[in-house]
Parts: structure tokens; sequence; C-alpha cells
């Protein structure tokens, strides 16, 4: 960014601040600057945070359901469905997790803390992605839909692009205008019973019985059409993107009313068990009433079958399908502008995410807001299909999000307890195994130590079954592709340390995810009197030392200041044993609990990674062979 811009008070938010009248105890008043409550995030109760991610995930793709059934198989199909489900639940809880883990506010400082700066842009370029392709996909579904419904002859371009401008202008911009994702949780509520309806209709007018007895049964059909390995992969593509919303989960976990860990599984357990009750429905109903015809979008379905209920249906759908678009936009909309406020404002809260106190002045929101909402809407206005760019960015954006990056990052936060379960299975202990000069970590964990040689030597038939040992492991080790996720541990184990050192010398700071008693703590240790520009602009601090330090540790840099220094560490270091023991003592609800990783929750990592290169793989082919 140029220095000019860069040093414009537009691009350099600081924390707003107002004058308030206080009395000293001499009698006196006099003005201070406090920090304005304006500032303050909006937070949401678990129904609004549910509310927000079912919104987020349904979106337009759950017309696309039956179809990915009919590609995939009907028992595959369904299964393909929970899994997907299962993963994108389980996703969204390690991202919050390992955030809480390594104390960062959001997706990009998650990746940053591991991947270094290359972690940090590709992680918020694959945001915008996602965003803006989703922003780009709702308005040209409505520019598409509701011109139909209001009587406009199918052609007439200049009343579709007036039509999906004044609506949009009056309905989508006035509700992006909003500062914090807690304020969609009322619309969202809105969104979620019309997608309910939605289903509703689809499965009521949906020919299933007529079509059940003129193919055999439903027994039949589940044993003809239980898989179909031809085009299982185009299915697969559909549907293991469905449920993709990690683009803005740290998001709606901030917006949400004291975020634990037990609050947050509560959040997205309800929402994916509701997603999949819909879209299971769906599938299966709109699959079994129309088989080998199923469109991409059920409801072209029903304008085929005739009949005028069936047409109302169609329309009644279509306009409730037309209507959740208005209320989903805002959502990929609120991610472009955490993405360009990470990207493109300066200072430590830009930084980290903390959109509630950079848009709090409303010329950047509005700023902002029309940049992303002008951005989609002149593309949806003048260019009739965008589906091919779509679909290529989305796809690689909803892998790298939803698949590879969770699993990344689990590997790499909890690298160092990775490590050691391999020593415990495939090495010795790190004294008896120190790599020599231009080895690498990863295949010195396969040399036998000295004192497993020599007891070798000692016995022949030990010998053989040493060798037989270390054969298994050999081949096990390679099978399972431990050398790659070794070098993933090992680098994301130096790159934490490195952050975590980094971050120790900065003033504490308010965790927009921490737990209630967390965010207590927080704000008990923000500095008093000065300016919190200083420390958003990365002036370091007094060492104070975060409260996760280890009692027997001072903290890092507390030399740096002398015997001043050196003192107050010793006193942060009393005060953090302190609050440890208050955190310890607060209810169940108010803060989270650290579970050690285990070999299956590495393992669920590991085929996070595997599924969703396979998920990328088959994106592509079915975009391939669709176009």
């Amino acid at each position: 960014m140029a220095p000019n811009i860069a040093n414009s008070p537009f691009f350099a938010p600081s924390t707003p601040r107002k004058l308030t009248q206080i009395s000293t105890p001499g009698g006196t008043s006099r003005f201070v600057k406090k920090e304005s409550t304006k500032a303050k995030e909006h937070k949401s109760t678990v129904a609004g945070a549910t509310s927000n991610l079912v919104n987020a995930i349904i979106g337009a793709g759950i017309v696309g359901i039956p179809f990915a059934i009919k590609e995939t198989g009907l028992v595959a199909g369904v299964l393909l469905v929970i899994l997907s489900a299962i993963l994108t639940e389980k996703s969204l809880r390690v991202l919050i997790d390992t955030a809480k883990h390594v104390d960062v506010p959001s997706y990009e400082m998650l990746f940053e803390s591991t991947y270094g700066s290359f972690g940090f842009y590709f992680i918020s370029i694959n945001m915008l992605i996602m965003g803006y392709g989703g922003c780009l996909s709702y308005l040209t579904i409505i520019k598409d839909t509701l011109p139909v419904l209001l009587g406009v002859e199918k052609g007439d371009l200049g009343m579709e692009r007036a039509i999906l401008t004044v609506s949009t202008m009056a309905i989508i911009l006035p509700i992006s205008m909003q500062r914090d994702m807690a304020d969609l949780a009322k619309t969202s509520k809105i969104s979620v019973i019309f997608q309910i309806t939605m289903v509703i209709v689809v499965v009521f007018f949906c020919p299933v019985a007529s079509s059940v007895e003129a193919n055999g049964g439903l027994q039949q059909i589940a044993f003809h059409d239980s898989a179909k390995g031809s085009t299982i992969f185009i299915g697969l593509g559909v549907i293991s993107f469905a449920f993709v919303c990690q683009h803005s989960a740290f998001i709606v976990a901030g917006s949400l009313e004291r975020p634990t860990k037990k609050r947050w599984a509560r959040a997205t357990s309800r929402a994916l068990t509701l997603c999949v009750i819909l879209e299971v429905a769906i599938g299966i109903v709109g699959y079994l009433a129309f088989l080998d015809s199923t469109e991409g979008d059920i409801l072209n379905n029903f304008l085929d079958v005739g009949g005028q209920d069936m047409k109302r249906a169609a329309n009644l759908a279509r306009g409730l399908l037309c209507t959740t678009m208005f209320f989903v936009y805002p959502m990929d909309s609120f991610v472009c502008r955490h993405v360009l406020v990470v990207l493109f404002f300066e200072g430590r809260r830009a930084h980290e995410g903390d959109d509630a106190t950079v848009l709090s002045r409303r010329d950047r929101r509005v700023a902002i807001t029309l940049i992303v909402y002008l951005s989609s809407l002149i593309p949806a206005l003048m260019v009739d299909n965008v589906g091919s760019v779509l679909a290529v960015t989305g796809t690689i954006g909803a892998s790298c999000l939803a698949y590879i990056g969770p699993g990344l990052i689990y590997m790499a936060v909890y690298g160092k307890e990775f490590l050691e379960k391999v020593d415990e299975v495939w090495g010795s202990s790190d004294q008896e195994k120190q790599p020599s000069s231009g080895q690498d970590v990863e295949s010195s964990r396969l040399l036998p130590s000295t004192k497993s040689a020599k007891t070798a030597s000692s016995s022949d038939p030990d010998q053989s079954q040493s060798i037989l040992q270390n054969l298994t492991k050999s081949i096990a080790w390679y099978l399972l592709l431990l050398p790659i996720w070794c070098f993933v541990a090992d680098m994301g184990k130096e790159k934490l340390k490195e952050f975590k050192e980094q971050e120790a010398l900065k003033s504490p700071h308010i965790n927009r995810i921490a737990s209630q008693a967390g965010l207590e703590l927080q704000e008990q240790r923000r500095p008093r009197g000065g300016s919190f520009g200083e420390a958003e602009k990365g002036v370091l601090q007094p060492p104070l030392g975060p409260p996760h330090l280890g009692p027997k540790t001072l903290p890092y840099g507390a030399m740096a200041g002398g015997n001043k220094a050196i003192g107050a560490a010793i006193l942060a270091k009393k005060k953090s044993g302190n609050d440890l023991a208050k955190m310890k003592s607060v209810g169940e609800d108010g803060t989270d609990v650290e579970v050690p990783p285990t070999w299956w929750d590495f393992c669920v990592a590991i085929f996070f990674i595997a599924f969703g290169m396979v998920a990328l793989c088959a994106g592509m082919v079915s975009i391939l062979m669709t176009s």
C-alpha cells in the first residue's frame, strides 16, 4: 500500500473513544478519553448463531441435492450427505478449538501461526474467493427467478436488470450495512423458516408414489441404484461442497455470546442436524419422484410434469428460494468485508479481524459494503452465465477451507504431540537419535537406536525378530505417508514457537472467541491510561506475559527492560497463577478445558486432508464432465 494511503486515518483505525467527564478526589472535574461503548460487538444467542450457520450452509445448493443423488446412487448419495455433514461439524469445532489453543481470533491468523505470512494470505484469498463467489451466485439467482415470478417475459434484459438493481438496493444493501454478524440473526431465522417451508412444498407435491410404483417399488430402485461408479465423482463434487461454511465460521463463532467450546459445539450440532434433515428429505424425495430425469435444479422438474397445481407449487418454492437469497447474501458479504479489512487496513486490530472496531466508523462500513455490492452486482447484470468460473474457484476454495485447511492446521498446531507419538511407535528417544548434518528429521526416525542394535547382535533369534519388526515399521512408515505428516508437524511446531514468542512481546488484547472467563481476565490485564492505538500498530509494551505461561517460566523478553522489567514479570507471573486458579473455578459454561490430542484425532485430521484432495479432484471432474 502506498505510504500516503497507509498513513490515512481511514486505513489506520484506532480504538473509538469519547470524552467522559470524571470527578477527582479534590472536587474538581476533568475530561478523559474512554473507549466508546458503541465499539463493542453485538452478541447473539446459541439460537442466533445456529440460524446464521444454517443460513450460511444451505444457500442455493439445496435444490441440487436430488441431482447429486442421481449421480451417486440412492444409498451412496444419502451416505455421502451424512458423511459430509459429520465432517463439516467436526471441522467447525476443530478450527475453533485449535484457535483457542493458540489464542488467535481468526482463520487467517490461525494459519499464520503455523505457516507464516504465506498461510495468512493463502487463507485470506480463498475466503475472499468463496465469499465473492457466493455473492455473485445469489444475485444471479435473483435475476433469473424474481422477474419470472413478477410476470416479466423471458429475454427482457432491461426489465430483469432493473428488477435486480431495485430489489437488491432496497433489501440486500440495508441488511449488508449492519456492522455485526449478530445483527443478522433475525433475518437468518426468517430465512431458515422459508427454507423449511420450501422443502415441505417440494416433498408434498413431488409425485413419489406414482414414480416408485411404476419402477417396481422402493426396494427394487434401491437395489439397482444403490451406487453408480461411473458418475459418483460428479455427485460427490456437488455434495462435498453443499455444507461448506468454514469461511464464515470465525465470524459466527465470534458473534456468539460466551463462545465456549461447549456452546459452539451446541450451535454446530444443531445447525448441521437441521441441514442434514432438510437435504436428505429433499434429496430422497426429489430423486424418487423423477429418477433419471432429475435435473440440476429440482424445481425445473415441476414445470415438465404439467398441471396447474404442480406449477403453482413450483412458483411457490421458487419464490421462497428467491426470498432466502436476499437473506443469504449478507452472510457472504460479511466475509468479503472481513477479508478486505484484514488485507488493506493497518493496525493490530485490523490484522486480527476485529471488524466491530474497524467498522465502527460508518464511512468505512458504507464504503466497503458498497465495494462488495457493486463488484458483485455489475457482473450479475452484464453476464448471463458465470457458472463455470464460479465452479472452478469454488471447488478450489471450498476444498482448501473446509477439508484440507482444518486438517493441516490440526497437524501443525499439535505437531509436537504428533512427533512424540510417532517416536513412541517408530523411534527411540531424541537423545539416541539426533539426526546428523544434512539428514532430515523424518528419515532419522527410522534409524535403530544403539541400544536396540546391541540387543539384536547379542541374540540370534531376537535379531531376526528385530529385523522383521523394523521392516514392518519401515513399510508402514511409507505406506501411511508419515514422512509428509512429520514434515508438516515439525514445521508447524517451529513456526508456532516463533509466533508465540512474537505475540508474547505485544500488549495483552481481547480475543473475540475467548470464553467469558478469558474475556474478563483479558479486560483486567489491558493497559489503562494509554492509547490502544500504540498496541494496534505493533509497538512493544512492557512484557507482562500471557496467562498461559507456566508458573516457573518468566515471560519471553523479560530481561529487555532491566530490573524493572524483571519485577514486572514476577508480578505478572504471580497474577497469572491467580488468573489460572480463577479460570479453573469458573463454571462449565464459563471456561474451556484442554483435552490432549489422541491418535484418533490425528487420524481424523489426516482423513480431512485426504478427503479434501478427493473432493477437489471430484469437483474438477464434475465440472469437466458437465461442461
